[in-house]
């Protein structure tokens, strides 16, 4: 009896420390997709010399429905494509729908970046930006959140936004509290 009434404790002490610890983690896990597909599109421009669209999307990506996609800020999916100029072809190069790691997770930011064959980040216009464009990836019950920034020169970061300056992961200075905020 008194084996089972220690268990009952450490079992009410231990399964919500758990549940915190897997939303935690699984912010965290969102962050690594998110950056590996940033990754991945700033590749394939310099591979293929082509510009790489990288969107987030309320769309369920797919290899056929790509052309299709619609770019939305904060979409729940995002996925990267190609377009070639002056044919106008469009092919997918990656996707996530990010309900595989879990539904309850949020990501803002950038509806649609451009990279040209350079790795270099612009607009659908083809003119380059000049500041970092932020990600900002919760998890609805966790007071965790990773922003993932790319810099106008193609290199792919994150960062914690609750540690403080000076920090090895804090977002500080590279990113202000604004461009990471809630949206």
């Amino acid at each position: 009896m008194i084996t089972v009434l220690i268990l009952g404790i450490l079992m009410s002490i231990g399964i919500p420390q758990m549940s915190d610890w897997l939303r935690r983690s699984s912010v965290s896990a969102a962050a690594e997709f998110l950056q590996n597909g940033l990754r991945q599109a700033i590749t394939e421009a310099i591979r293929r010399n082509l510009r790489v669209e990288f969107l987030l999307t309320n769309d369920m990506p797919t290899v056929s429905g790509v052309v299709s996609l619609t770019p939305s800020r904060d979409g729940a999916n995002w996925a990267a494509r190609t377009q070639a100029v002056p044919e106008g072809d469009v092919s997918h190069v990656a996707s996530l729908a990010m309900k595989e790691i879990s539904a309850e997770v949020k990501v803002s930011g950038p509806a649609s970046l451009w990279f040209n064959g350079m790795g270099r980040v612009s607009d659908a216009d083809g003119v380059a930006i000049s500041a970092n464009q932020v990600y900002r990836v919760t998890r609805v019950g966790s007071d965790r959140a990773v922003c993932v920034f790319v810099t106008p020169g193609g290199a792919v970061k994150s960062c914690d936004p609750s540690l403080p300056e000076g920090h090895l992961s804090a977002c500080l200075p590279r990113v202000l509290p604004a461009q990471c905020a809630e949206p």
